[in-house]
């Protein structure tokens, strides 16, 4: 191999090291998600779940190849907020602060059923049945995820309550684990979730609780969060994909 030639091989192997992503394997864009069963699992280069299964299929359908990467919620939306790449976060509820920095599919990938209570059955809300009553007591500690929305309703009345929040970036079993142990009084999960979460447990999980309120706010849509570096070609191709048909 001539000197130029090898010269030219190590800037380009140096090159395609300082900048991964850009060298991504043919992909139209990065897609973030977080390992979270029954929402979203990875299996090989696909996504499976009540989340993961029909995000795959409207990219399929919009004919964008991705390249899947895995991440805490938090560092996702920092990671869309960069705008560095072509990138979307899969399953994030919309909320005002997002849109200033990112934006969102037309359509929900998935519409989620309201935020249900985590509780220990022995615990001192085994006896509640309204949501405002949790979120407007002083004396209750909920185990929260750290730079996570539940919802924009479900976040307005966490805001405007009383309620100690206990952040952490732990996953969804870390924060089971607080009740569990007494070190918070409840954590908020949907129903799927939540339920898959005891399951895990086992025996253990025999001493917790999905509490279902009537005054719980609503369900919301789940969305394709994306970069504003993301190729408007691209967005509207995934935005048309998810439309309804005809």
């Amino acid at each position: 191999m001539k000197p130029d030639a090898r010269l030219h091989r190590r800037l380009l192997v140096a090159l395609l090291s300082a900048c991964p992503a850009a060298w991504a394997l043919a992909a139209d864009l990065v897609l973030y998600y977080e390992e979270r069963p029954p929402l979203m699992s990875r299996h090989g280069d696909l996504l499976t779940g009540v989340q993961g299964a029909p995000a795959m299929a409207i990219l399929q359908r919009a004919g964008l190849k991705v390249e899947l990467s895995e991440a805490p919620v938090a560092r996702q939306v920092a990671m869309i907020t960069r705008n560095a790449e072509p990138a979307c976060a899969l399953g994030l509820y919309r909320t005002s602060a997002r849109e200033q920095v990112g934006r969102y599919s037309r359509l929900p990938v998935y519409s989620s059923p309201p935020q249900s209570l985590m509780i220990r059955k022995d615990g001192r809300l085994k006896e509640v049945q309204r949501f405002a009553a949790v979120v407007q007591s002083p004396a209750v500690t909920l185990a929260l995820r750290h730079g996570y929305s539940y919802g924009a309703e479900t976040d307005k009345a966490l805001a405007e309550g009383s309620a100690k929040m206990l952040r952490s970036s732990d996953n969804s079993m870390a924060r089971v684990r607080l009740v569990l142990l007494g070190m918070a009084d409840a954590a908020l999960f949907t129903d799927e979730e939540g339920e898959a979460l005891i399951k895990q447990l086992g025996e253990a999980g025999g001493a917790l609780e999905l509490r279902r309120l009537p005054d719980a706010p609503p369900g919301e849509g789940r969305f394709f969060f994306c970069s504003k570096a993301l190729p408007d070609r691209q967005m509207r191709a995934l935005d048309d994909a998810m439309a309804p048909s005809r």
